[in-house]
């Protein structure tokens, strides 16, 4: 089975500020939820008075009302701030300001902040920040840092390859229904790598991830069925599941797919 997180450079997942914070919210609704990331977030007027103006789409009035509550040590505007300066909206674009804020909050213990801290630090290939960083966040029980966290494991970037940490990490965050996680875990069982080798257990969590809508699982969970490990053979399984993924583009997929034509009824 092919590891193509191994044979490429792909670097941890990131969601862009700009568009959402998690693979699951936006930013408008991690400012419209019950703000878990930040105790004080009642008591600061600033910060309300924020999150009223980003609701009513004043992001101008948003981005100065968080910039005073952010002076005041408040770690969720310091947080949110950074991202608007990273996106440039309701300010210029401007990324030495979201790093400072962004730091600030992270040194607070915010897990969102420290997760995208980790991703600045990666982005500049310094490892041993971005791993550290990246570690607090997941303690936090962030998944998306959790399933990073297990990359650099893998990969051994900023800390030594250990493939029963990386498993240990992606589980965590697989069993938050993280699909990338449930794939990759999905992988190790494949290959034996930090778990024992069960077909079974590969095709439970390529399933999964594969429900989710991730096509490197719909691609795998589509070979196991066509051999028959870990699930009993079924080619109108492998197929549909090998078609799904290729609407998504998968390369092998759409090969696969291909050289099925030739056979297929």
């Amino acid at each position: 089975m092919e590891d193509k997180t191994d044979k490429t450079k792909t670097g941890l997942l990131h969601i862009p500020t700009g568009a959402s914070l998690s693979s699951h919210s936006t930013r408008s609704s991690n400012i419209a939820r019950g703000r878990r990331d930040a105790a004080n977030a009642a008591s600061n007027p600033h910060y309300l008075q924020a999150v009223a103006g980003y609701n009513a789409q004043n992001f101008t009035e948003a981005a100065a009302s968080f910039r005073l509550a952010a002076e005041q040590g408040h770690a969720e505007s310091q947080y949110l701030l950074s991202t608007l300066y990273d996106a440039g909206e309701g300010l210029p674009e401007d990324a030495i300001q979201a790093a400072f804020w962004e730091r600030k909050a992270a040194e607070q213990g915010h897990a969102y902040a420290q997760a995208n801290l980790s991703f600045r630090f990666y982005a500049e290939e310094n490892f041993a920040e971005a791993f550290r960083w990246c570690q607090r966040a997941a303690h936090s029980n962030l998944a998306w840092a959790q399933y990073n966290l297990g990359l650099m494991y893998r990969k051994g970037e900023g800390v030594p390859p250990d493939d029963a940490e990386a498993a240990r990490w992606y589980r965590l965050a697989a069993t938050q229904d993280f699909a990338e996680a449930q794939e990759k875990l999905a992988s190790l069982y494949h290959m034996g790598l930090g778990v024992p080798l069960s077909h079974a257990q590969a095709a439970a969590w390529y399933r999964k991830a594969a429900d989710r809508g991730n096509a490197e699982a719909q691609f795998q969970l589509g070979q196991l069925y066509s051999t028959g490990q870990g699930v009993e053979p079924d080619y109108v399984q492998s197929r549909h599941w090998i078609r799904q993924a290729a609407t998504q583009g998968h390369e092998q997929a759409l090969r696969e797919l291909r050289r099925r034509e030739y056979r297929d009824p």
